[in-house]
């Protein structure tokens, strides 16, 4: 593959970058170079062990997550089942927005696995596609033959169709004077808790196994799968829609959609919603866990494997560029305020602000690592880098 010297420009500090990255061509991809850059091929490694990492990211970080995340929906199921046998009970009614709070706060962590298990059962889009559709939910509550999960159902389940049933204006009568709202608030929640179930099975089943046995970078390898959803879902789902549509600046017009911010409902949620989702990345970056006791575990990440290559543009001093900016987007993201809704149309330049610090990640990670580590971009978007 053809290395080029590709120059950057960070907005922010108006430092012109230069970096050795490599030209993925289009062509490459027609004759099957599956791997190539400037960092290590499957064939002259550096003695970096990638099965260390792949077992870190395992054991871990991806299947404690999954774990913690089906936790949560069997708790929001089983406070939302306790709701429904009393709806008159409004502290069992609060139970459950504590519960829903939790459950969105935790899956923030697993979101960027979307791979394998979870690819195959589309969970990124049944638990978390955003604006909700109020009106396909209100026709979905008398309809007994309803039924969650397919395409025509995606804007109108999952967390936010339960944000809406929860956490609109006058939620606790509406649920409580209407038993097929409530049944159908337990129908919504109930699939969500099956999904959560079926891909953390998989996952400590079957699949956790195979994913620490491929240790290639090739297309289809796990380090290949994990970096190519990282990117995805942090640059569509992350700086995109968390806070690149509300703001405007990623529509035609410009205008803020305050409509389109996560947790639209719960008003008070969708910037910690922001701050936990990165959060995942950083850990997955660094290798790092919490034990059972609550101790911060520096276990093997992506910077281990950049530093492997030495003190050059594409090694540590690529992953010291990385570290520093994901300390300035979580700093970035602690202006922000709640409601997120208010906050972009009364502070656009602001919020525009945070999201170019967001932007800046996209770069270092889509473009500069995935070329360092010769992990070829396999998914494509229409937003540029």
């Amino acid at each position: 593959m053809t290395k080029v010297m590709t120059l950057l420009y960070n907005f922010k500090t108006g430092r012109n970058i230069f970096r050795p990255v490599v030209v993925l061509l289009f062509v490459a991809s027609l004759f099957g170079l599956n791997s190539c850059g400037s960092g290590v091929d499957d064939d002259q490694d550096n003695d970096f062990d990638r099965a260390v990492l792949l077992n870190n990211w395992c054991d871990n970080l991806i299947i404690p997550s999954y774990e913690n995340y089906y936790n949560e929906t069997l708790i929001l199921k089983d406070a939302v089942e306790l709701f429904a046998d009393d709806p008159t009970n409004i502290q069992n009614f609060e139970s459950c927005r504590v519960a829903f709070i939790s459950t969105y706060l935790s899956w923030q962590e697993v979101a960027l696995y979307d791979f394998g298990p979870a690819s195959n059962r589309a969970l990124l889009s049944t638990t978390n596609t955003y604006p909700t559709d109020i009106d396909k939910i209100n026709q979905a509550v008398p309809d007994d033959n309803w039924t969650p999960g397919s395409p025509a159902t995606l804007d109108n389940i999952g967390l936010p169709a339960i944000d809406y049933l929860l956490n609109a204006d006058d939620a606790f009568n509406q649920l409580s004077n209407s038993p097929d709202r409530l049944a159908h608030l337990v129908r919504l929640i109930q699939f969500m808790k099956v999904e959560a179930e079926a891909v953390y099975s998989d996952w400590t089943t079957t699949y956790g196994a195979t994913f620490k046995a491929s240790t290639g970078t090739e297309m289809g390898s796990s380090i290949g799968e994990v970096l190519n959803a990282f990117n995805k879902v942090y640059e569509t789902y992350v700086r995109k829609q968390k806070l690149g549509l509300p703001t405007g600046i990623m529509t035609l017009s410009g205008t803020p959609l305050p409509g389109h911010v996560e947790a639209y409902y719960a008003q008070n949620l969708s910037v910690d919603l922001l701050a936990s989702a990165i959060l995942p990345f950083e850990n997955i970056y660094l290798g790092n866990y919490y034990d059972s006791s609550g101790i911060l575990i520096e276990g093997m990440g992506i910077d281990d494997y950049l530093i492997s290559f030495g003190d050059v543009e594409y090694g540590s001093i690529l992953d010291s560029d990385i570290k520093a900016q994901i300390i300035s987007s979580k700093q970035a993201i602690s202006t922000l305020e709640n409601p997120l809704s208010d906050y972009v149309v009364n502070n656009t330049a602001e919020a525009n602000e945070v999201y170019q610090e967001l932007q800046a990640l996209v770069v270092l990670w889509k473009v500069d690592m995935m070329g360092a580590l010769g992990v070829l971009v396999t998914y494509i978007d229409n937003d540029g880098d």
